[in-house]
């Protein structure tokens, strides 16, 4: 539903706490010039090993208009990750109080003590919407982006950028303001932090990786996020879609609203698209990809005899001029085995559904129900205290 959220407070809205000698990290200086200090403050070591998933925070200290000092504070976090120590995992509507609660809560042990009521009303300034799909039937996250990659994302969403990573299994279009993001979630897991989609990886995210692969079958899990990376193109979209401008952490909390984010691009890049996108004719290595899909057990190398038999059988006088080809160094036993294969490979991809993938997404968005990875959940919502 929700994962990343950047908020905003004014500085009158916060209380800071001089905790150096209880092990908390002190503020840091990042930047100054003569309009406006920036600090940040990162988890101590002694927070680290709690295991417990925290924000970072930002601190800004400018000069308005009368040059007279304002300070703000920018919180960044993933909601998810409050809950599960995990994003693989997703959250549902009824948990945005524990969310709150598990919020204030790590800021308390960062030394910023804010109220629940304005965390909630606290302003957004960013926001990312994602939804984890389990893809079915054989079809993997590396295969529909692939056939993603086959519309011109720039034009569709005035992306200035749109590009591969990690050998196609992510797809990432965007401009500064926003951006769609498109993944194999279980394959980042194990990605170094340079090449990983989410490069905050905790303890308990990680040890996602073994459950999902080594199960009896292995699940493929496609993220697709909608990132709204400024304030200004997170108000227009919110207007376009019918919700209000400026909306506080409360308000953009919204399974209705992480819905309706996700659909818009999604309908936009696809759907609007969706019969172009399968009327091509299949190249070679479509029509390999048809092959692994209808044959699930098939090593690569009998895949690409069977691609290659095909081939063979479509071109030119078919069948027969093949059987004249290989008849100097083929007997009929061989022949007809060839022929049965191509067959048997034949029939099981008349079975194939081409869209079945792109029914799929479609179906679990109408669902929007939360993704569960282990049971229905890997970690249970920490109760702990304020301390």
């Amino acid at each position: 539903m929700i994962d990343t959220v950047i908020l905003s407070l004014p500085k009158t809205k916060i209380i800071t706490l001089d905790l150096t000698t209880s092990g908390v990290r002190p503020w840091d200086l990042q930047a100054r010039t003569q309009v406006y200090d920036k600090f940040v403050k990162n988890p101590s070591p002694r927070d680290k090993q709690t295991g417990r998933y925290f924000p970072r925070l930002t601190g800004y200290k400018r000069k308005n208009g009368k040059l007279e000092w304002e300070s703000t504070l920018k919180i960044e976090f993933s909601a998810p990750k409050l809950i599960y120590e995990n994003n693989v995992d997703e959250l549902r509507e009824n948990q945005f109080e524990a969310v709150v609660e598990a919020l204030r809560d790590r800021l308390s042990r960062m030394g910023v003590i804010i109220t629940s009521e304005n965390l909630k009303n606290a302003e957004v300034r960013a926001v990312h919407y994602s939804k984890n799909i389990e893809l079915k039937n054989g079809y993997t996250s590396q295969y529909v982006i692939s056939e993603l990659g086959k519309i011109n994302l720039n034009k569709r969403f005035d992306l200035t950028r749109a590009r591969y990573m990690n050998d196609g299994q992510s797809l990432y279009a965007y401009t500064q303001a926003h951006s769609l993001v498109i993944y194999d979630k279980v394959a980042d897991l194990i990605r170094p932090k340079k090449r990983s989609i989410d490069k905050e990886q905790t303890t308990k995210q990680l040890s996602l990786f073994e459950p999902l692969t080594k199960a009896k079958q292995p699940r493929e899990i496609l993220r697709i996020e909608a990132r709204l990376s400024q304030k200004q193109k997170l108000n227009s979209l919110f207007k376009q879609l019918g919700f209000k401008k400026d909306p506080t952490f409360k308000d953009a909390f919204s399974a209705k609203i992480s819905k309706a984010v996700l659909l818009h691009y999604w309908d936009t890049m696809v759907a609007e698209n969706s019969v172009a996108l399968f009327a091509y004719s299949l190249t070679t290595k479509d029509l390999l990809k048809q092959v692994l899909l209808a044959r699930k057990d098939a090593k690569g190398k009998t895949a690409i005899y069977l691609t290659g038999l095909l081939l063979l059988a479509r071109e030119g006088s078919g069948l027969r001029e093949l059987r004249t080809m290989l008849a100097k160094t083929t007997n009929d036993r061989t022949w007809y085995r060839l022929v049965a294969d191509l067959r048997e490979v034949t029939a099981d991809l008349s079975k194939l559904r081409p869209r079945e993938w792109y029914d799929q997404i479609k179906r679990e968005f109408k669902r929007y129900k939360p993704f569960r990875a282990v049971g229905k959940s890997t970690c249970p919502v920490n109760k702990s205290k304020v301390s």
